[in-house]
């Protein structure tokens, strides 16, 4: 099994040099790749990529970023502000303990401006994005 199967059951998808994405049950499915590094040109290809795929429509958003292995604050910045265009609400998947606490304190000083939260459990992340599902 792929690093992917886990999460796409053959969905249509996109695929760039740092994620995978795709859209099912009407929430966008956003996997960044292992031991992916983020600066702000990769941050500005993979915000570009995402709202291309999106054609323009808004979507609750599962992100798990468990395969970054490093983001430069440029890029965090740009993704805090670009980065939630288009999208109605966020879950972030990551690894515990480390990136949780550190993410949380992320959120808490970017203050995104739409809902988002972090989850160490897939199941829970989802049920979070099911009330921001439109129909």
């Amino acid at each position: 099994m792929t690093y992917f199967e886990d999460f796409n059951q053959g969905m249509p998808n996109i695929e760039n040099e740092y994620a995978k994405f795709w859209i099912d049950r009407n929430i966008l499915f956003f996997v960044y790749k292992p031991n992916t590094i983020i600066d702000l040109k990769a941050a500005k290809i993979i915000v570009a990529d995402r709202l291309k795929f999106q054609n323009e429509r808004s979507f609750p958003v599962f992100c798990d970023i468990r395969g970054i292995k490093d983001v430069d604050k440029t890029a965090r910045d740009y993704l805090a502000r670009e980065g939630s265009t288009l999208t109605r609400a966020v879950s972030i998947l990551v690894a515990p303990p480390v990136s949780h606490v550190i993410l949380e304190f992320y959120l808490k000083v970017s203050k995104p401006n739409i809902p988002s939260k972090i989850f160490t459990d897939r199941q829970k992340a989802l049920r979070f994005l099911e009330t921001f599902i439109s129909p």
